[in-house]
C-alpha cells in the first residue's frame, strides 16, 4: 500500500532557475551573467549542497572573485535568494489533498540548508512530515545513502513510498532501493496525479 510520498525541491516544488531568481534584483545584463556564472554556476555552489561549504563561507569566495562594485550586490543575493524562487502553488493544493487522504509527505533534496530551513519554516514547510537534505547529511542524491536516511529516519518502508525527481537518475536510484519513482515536471501534474492515484489502487 502506497503511503508516503517524497518530493525533490528544486523543479518540483518550485522553479529553480536562476536567471528568473537575478531578474529580482537591479542588474545590468553584464553583471546578471557575471553573478549567474559566479554564484549559481560555480563549483562552490555544488560544495553548498554537498555540505563542505556553508552560504556564508561560499560568498567570500563569491566576493573574491567579484569586481568590488558587486559584492554587496553578492551579499544580498546570497542571503535573500530563496525568497526570490516561484513556488509551485498547484503541487501544495495537491499535498493538502494527499495529507486529507492519509499520506505522508517528505523532503528530499540536495539543497543547501538556507534555502531547506527557508522552505521549512514557511507557510509550505507544514506540508511535510519531515526531510532530509544533502548538505546536512553530506551525502547527495544518487547516492543510496541518502535515500536510505531517509527511510530509517522516519521508519519508512520502501515498497510503500514514491520519491518525486526531475532527473531521472535519482528517481532511477530510489526506484533500485524499492520505492516507486516518477520523474516529473511542472506540466506533468495531472500525469502525477494519475499515477499516485493508479498504484494507490493497485494495492
Amino acid at each position: 500500500m502506497l503511503k508516503n510520498i517524497v518530493f525533490d525541491f528544486g523543479n518540483v516544488v518550485m522553479n529553480y532557475d536562476p536567471d528568473k531568481i537575478l531578474n529580482h534584483y537591479d542588474l545590468s545584463p553584464a553583471d546578471h551573467e557575471l553573478l549567474k556564472k559566479t554564484i549559481f554556476q560555480s563549483k562552490e555552489w555544488l560544495e553548498i549542497d554537498r555540505g563542505n561549504l556553508s552560504e556564508d563561507e561560499a560568498t567570500k569566495i563569491f566576493i573574491k572573485k567579484l569586481p568590488k562594485r558587486l559584492h554587496d550586490q553578492a551579499r544580498t543575493i546570497m542571503q535573500t535568494w530563496p525568497s526570490k524562487v516561484v513556488f509551485y502553488q498547484d503541487v501544495f493544493d495537491w499535498m493538502k489533498e494527499l495529507k486529507a487522504d492519509g499520506y505522508h509527505i517528505y523532503a528530499l533534496s540536495n539543497t543547501g540548508m538556507r534555502f531547506a530551513n527557508y522552505l521549512m519554516k514557511s507557510k509550505y514547510g507544514e506540508n511535510f512530515d519531515g526531510g532530509v537534505f544533502s548538505a546536512a547529511e553530506k551525502l547527495m542524491k544518487p547516492d543510496a545513502r541518502i535515500y536510505e536516511k531517509l527511510l530509517t529516519r522516519y521508519h519508512l518502508k520502501a515498497g510503500e513510498s514514491l520519491f518525486i525527481d526531475d532527473l531521472k537518475e535519482n528517481t532511477a536510484a530510489a526506484e533500485d532501493l524499492g520505492m516507486y519513482g516518477f520523474t516529473f515536471w511542472i506540466d506533468k501534474l495531472s500525469e502525477l496525479k494519475d499515477y499516485v492515484s493508479k498504484i494507490g489502487k493497485e494495492q
